[in-house]
């Protein structure tokens, strides 16, 4: 069989394009985080031998509705030993969760914490292409408020 018609080759090539190919729409988000792929599985014979053989619940991968998750043993690296198999439902909502950032906001010696630019945008009444222009660029509101990202905890 060639790689190309196995029912795991879009699953790895699309691995891959994300870790290693700037040309790939979310390379940004993980190869030029230093997400990596283990040199084993850079040969996509040895990818589908650990995910029949070795890795736990790993047939689920044929189906749809499921996803490979390097995230929730924290690791920066597609492999065997970091790689678990997780719903797409429960892989798309740790992802949003990870991905929602607290907005600060800043005028004279104070400063708020709001949950989400949308938040922020609501109760200032400062549309969102504004504050997200202000921040890009790190200038001030004409209100006086300043705009800072802070990670999201919880």
């Amino acid at each position: 069989m060639r790689k190309k018609d196995h029912e795991l080759y879009t699953r790895w090539n699309g691995m891959m394009a994300r870790c290693y190919y700037k040309s790939n729409s979310h390379y940004k988000y993980y190869g030029a985080k230093g997400i990596k792929v283990d040199e084993r599985w850079h040969d996509f014979w040895n990818f589908v031998f650990d995910v029949d053989n070795h890795l736990l619940n790993g047939r689920l991968l044929y189906r749809k509705g499921f996803d490979l998750d390097k995230d929730i043993k924290g690791g920066n690296i597609y492999s065997l030993e970091n790689c678990t198999v997780v719903s797409t439902k429960d892989n798309e909502s740790e992802s949003r969760k990870k991905q929602q950032k607290k907005l600060l906001v800043m005028i004279d010696e104070k400063s708020v914490e709001y949950d989400s630019l949308a938040d922020a945008s609501k109760k200032l009444n400062i549309p969102r292409s504004t504050i997200i222009s202000c921040i890009k660029r790190g200038n001030q509101h004409k209100s006086g408020y300043y705009f800072k990202y802070s990670k999201f905890k919880g």
